[in-house]
């Protein structure tokens, strides 16, 4: 009988050990480790500058329009990506203002009704292009209805990608035949800002 409960002690005892083994088993496995520290997001910038003759944001002010019966003249702005981004060029009219400043005998003899006005007539006879590095890519009048055209325009142009530090030039050529006006525009003017943008891009492609 003894030796029958040491039998069964031995039995137990064996079975113990054998499952604290592999308990014991289940921690001890080979491990190798890598840290890749110092990972981070960090946002580019996207930036322009426009110059024309080495002064920034330079407008053209043409006074005293019809010193000569052709009116014409146009301006070079020097265009540059100063970010660290690639770019969408996008160029846009904002802010026509046709104003018709009084009216004067002469202006009334072709048109009546011109003191009632508030509106110039000078904006329709004036064509402005813009082109891109000499190259014409759109064109309006500065006729208050057309504003949104040039825009449009440019919009609907393959993109135009400036690369970082990529430098363009941008015109603006304006004229009015003779034969686009009379009288009706004496004293009238037409004011405008150009809008220069660059808009991200995930395309790489470039002009």
């Amino acid at each position: 009988m003894k030796k029958k409960k040491q039998s069964l002690f031995l039995s137990v005892l064996i079975i113990l050990l054998a499952v604290g083994g592999l308990v014991a088993g289940t921690f001890a496995y080979f491990t190798a480790r890598r840290t890749i520290s110092a990972s981070r997001f960090a946002a580019g910038t996207l930036d322009l500058n426009v110059e024309s003759n080495g002064q920034s944001l330079q407008p053209f002010v043409i006074d005293n329009v019809g010193a000569s019966a052709d009116m014409n003249g146009d301006k070079i702005w020097q265009v540059k990506n100063t970010g660290t981004l690639p770019g969408r060029l996008m160029v846009q009219l904002q802010n026509v203002a046709n104003k018709e400043n009084g009216c004067n005998d002469q202006e009334k003899m072709v048109e009546p009704d011109c003191e009632t006005k508030t509106e110039g007539d000078l904006g329709k006879a004036i064509t402005l292009n813009i082109t891109l590095n000499g190259e014409l890519k759109a064109s309006s009048t500065l006729a208050t209805d057309q504003s949104a055209k040039i825009g449009t325009d440019w919009a609907a142009l393959s993109p135009i990608i400036l690369q970082p530090g990529q430098e363009v030039a941008l015109g603006a050529a304006w004229s009015a035949s003779e034969n686009n006006y009379g009288n009706e525009v004496q004293s009238d003017s037409v004011n405008f800002d150009m809008d220069f943008r660059l808009v991200q891009q995930t395309s790489s492609t470039s002009i």
